[in-house]
């Protein structure tokens, strides 16, 4: 493992703090792909959720990626389906190892720079976000009926 990685079972539960909900889950995964070595790890939320359940997750960058990336791919003539479908699976394959990602990258910023508050600044960017996931589905509910004139 490298020095760099923040080890799951440090004596202060960092992952735990950050993660918040499902942590067992998570951990387990996370766990499994540091022993296996490979980041490849079904999750069947990030299947069905895509870009919803990373923003639930609080991964907002990677979730504005995959959206452009989505926005492309809709726009390849013919195709633009069957690419999005693929980035789903993209997501459901990588999902684990894209959180494993986002949880260590934050553990390690917040031990750095507040050495002594890094459990308080975890539990706060940690966790989940589900009023903001539920708030954009309906915004794009709405823009979507709008656009195609279903409803309003």
């Amino acid at each position: 493992m490298e020095e760099s990685k923040i080890n799951v079972n440090t004596e202060v539960d960092l992952v735990g703090v950050f993660v918040q909900n499902n942590q067992k889950f998570y951990k387990n995964k996370f766990d499994k792909m540091k022993e296996s070595g490979k980041s490849i790890s079904w999750n069947w939320a990030a299947f069905f959720m895509g870009i919803y359940w990373m923003i639930y997750r609080k991964m907002y960058f990677k979730a504005g990626a995959f959206l452009l990336l989505s926005m492309v791919a809709l726009q390849t003539p013919y195709i633009g389906s069957i690419l999005n479908f693929c980035i789903l699976v993209g997501i459901a394959v990588y999902a684990n190892a894209l959180y494993l990602d986002h949880v260590e990258g934050n553990i390690k910023k917040a031990s750095m720079i507040f050495p002594h508050d890094k459990e308080a600044v975890l539990r706060k960017k940690g966790g989940t976000n589900l009023p903001l996931t539920i708030a954009l589905a309906v915004v794009q509910i709405v823009v979507v009926a709008i656009v195609f004139g279903t409803i309003l």
